[in-house]
């Protein structure tokens, strides 16, 4: 009864609360973002997709994260109180932290006084065992594997968390002390990622198998209980203990956010306090006309383009007259990420016949997709490496990242499967029900139709997909990798053997020849040599076949003229934070 109490208060709230114009109850003033998916539990451990952690990075606080205004990816201290001191030959990294972020319990059951005790270097030490801890089946654990001195040990000798681990210890409450096995440029990257979010044990020991349902963290926001709705909105209301922040000063700003926000706007925020909104509610949308239609009626500050409504909004690569008039901006990004539809490699029909994985890759049709489902707002993929990372090589062209249905009967043939005949029918496994991903779905279908390849549909939604993938269940599947930080190794680890489910390598990959080149470019420094390392072992995948390449996309993004300092950013998180806007514009219009 308690329970069902909570959901009619929390749908009453959700409806009355927050008013088509964003201010909520007492004036509140109220950001309205979006993901498009389902999102996940609360458990660091197993946050590998981004739209989790969007919603969890205004909750939860790494050691560093992203400056917000700079055109490229630069790290800066966030739980540290500065970046760390690194020995000379790059294996040991000391990391002071600073003695002012609390965790904040909103229900006030683990920490009576919401506010609880300030995060130590003990809460890092055992976040990063908890990825190493097998019985955790971590999605992240691919980060630290091998990397560690000693934790790979800790794990295979039982996890005994009273155990130290050499390479990753408190020196004392405010320092830790990491020391690596081999150099690892990225291991900095991996530190400003939600796998490595501290989550205070008292939580857990309080609420028991429970706890992924509960979210205690230190960052600008906290989770609103009684107004979250799961699957459907979450909301986060300013914390009151957060450490504090300013927006950065205009120094920081690269020629493209100069461009996109303004000079004027840009120094008139710097230095100003954070967080600007007193509440964020993140709706979950899977279908893109519904984001389109509370975009359009001012309920979202900000929106990605749907693909039916691009031709009424964009002409000759600009806003319609109509758009403008509404005072709408537009704002392009290119995306260091890639889409594609994968094959489960350990299945005995699929990975045991490149000839039928070549097929289907000239079968489908990857220019007309391009048409219809990005309207031409991205770039053909060739290789897993998008424009913008060492080793993509422009001048490549997959031989198999085209349509060609003759060469594709004919591989088919060659198969063992001519016009298909023997073959079963294949399974693809869904992970939205919206609109658009069934259309995809359906397309790639009839692609594979054409040459007598039958493909099945299994609806599902995206928690399940994780789920499936991690279990080695999804036969066929597509997903979009964008950038956990930005360096071509994370791109190439998608392929890598030892990284196959639960791990990120979906497709569980794993050619020897490939494994080697990558772990021999992984532990060097960015250099034209590792460039031509990383070029070879893309090239070799690409034409494995072990993904069917989509394209590396373009971000179309309009704000609402009342928005000013929203910015995409495709790798990071807790940047709701930085994004303000004109409440009483916003009311006006």
């Amino acid at each position: 009864m308690k329970k069902l109490l909570l959901l009619l208060i929390s749908l009453t709230l959700a409806i009355a609360g927050i008013s088509a114009n964003g201010q909520g109850e007492g004036g509140k003033k109220v950001l309205n973002r979006y993901v498009i998916a389902k999102i996940k539990l609360f458990d660091p451990a197993q946050m590998s997709d981004k739209y989790t952690s969007w919603v969890y990075g205004d909750i939860g606080e790494a050691l560093f994260d992203y400056k917000y205004t700079t055109d490229t990816f630069q790290l800066k201290p966030l739980i540290a109180s500065s970046m760390p001191t690194v020995s000379d030959d790059g294996m040991v990294y000391t990391i002071k932290l600073r003695k002012d972020a609390y965790f904040y319990d909103p229900l006030k059951e683990v920490f009576p006084e919401g506010k609880g005790r300030a995060v130590n270097a003990h809460d890092f030490v055992f976040s990063i065992k908890r990825l190493a801890d097998p019985a955790n089946e971590s999605t992240g654990w691919w980060l630290y594997d091998g990397y560690i001195k000693g934790l790979n040990e800790w794990a295979d000798a039982g996890a005994d968390y009273d155990q130290e681990v050499e390479g990753f210890k408190a020196l004392d409450d405010y320092t830790i002390q990491m020391t690596l096995n081999k150099p690892y440029p990225q291991i900095l990257y991996t530190l400003s990622m939600p796998y490595t979010y501290p989550v205070p044990k008292e939580m857990i020991d309080f609420y028991g198998e429970e706890w992924k349902n509960y979210a205690i963290g230190t960052g600008a926001y906290y989770l609103n209980p009684d107004e979250t709705i799961p699957d459907a909105q979450y909301v986060m209301d300013k914390n009151p203990s957060w450490h504090g922040g300013i927006f950065p000063e205009f120094s920081e700003a690269g020629p493209e956010t100069i461009k996109i926000l303004g000079e004027d706007t840009l120094k008139s925020y710097a230095s100003k306090k954070l967080p600007f909104a007193d509440e964020v509610v993140w709706y979950v949308i899977e279908e893109s006309s519904v984001q389109w239609l509370k975009f359009m009626n001012g309920e979202l500050d900000y929106t990605a383009i749907p693909k039916d409504n691009y031709d009424a909004t964009i002409q000759d690569g600009k806003l319609t007259q109509e758009m403008i008039d509404k005072g709408i901006t537009l704002n392009i990004w290119g995306s260091l990420d890639v889409t594609y539809n994968f094959f489960n490699m350990n299945d005995p029909i699929l990975g045991q016949n490149k000839k039928l994985r070549q097929a289907m890759s000239l079968a489908y049709n990857h220019e007309k997709a391009l048409d219809l489902f990005y309207n031409g707002r991205a770039k053909l993929a060739q290789t897993l490496l998008p424009p913008g990372v060492g080793g993509y090589d422009p001048n490549y062209k997959n031989p198999y990242a085209t349509y060609d249905l003759e060469k594709a009967k004919q591989l088919l043939a060659e198969a063992g499967y001519p016009n298909g005949e023997g073959l079963p029918t294949l399974e693809y496994q869904m992970y939205s029900a919206s609109t658009t991903h069934r259309q995809m779905v359906e397309f790639f279908i009839d692609c594979m139709k054409a040459i007598g390849v039958n493909v099945e549909a299994v609806p599902g939604d995206w928690p399940t997909f994780n789920q499936r993938i991690d279990r080695g269940e999804v036969q066929l599947g597509g997903i979009a990798w964008g950038a956990d930080y930005p360096d071509a190794q994370n791109f190439l680890q998608l392929n890598y053997g030892p990284n196959s489910a639960p791990g990120p390598n979906s497709a569980n990959y794993n050619n020897p020849t490939f494994n080697s080149l990558y772990e021999k470019g992984a532990f060097m420094q960015q250099s034209p040599e590792r460039d031509e390392i990383y070029k070879e072992a893309a090239q070799l995948a690409a034409e494995d076949v072990s993904w069917i390449m989509g394209v590396h996309r373009l971000q179309y993004f309009l704000d609402q003229p009342w928005t000013k300092t929203y910015m995409y950013k495709d790798i990071g998180a807790g940047y709701s934070k930085y994004i303000d806007f004109d409440q009483a514009e916003r009311a006006s219009k």
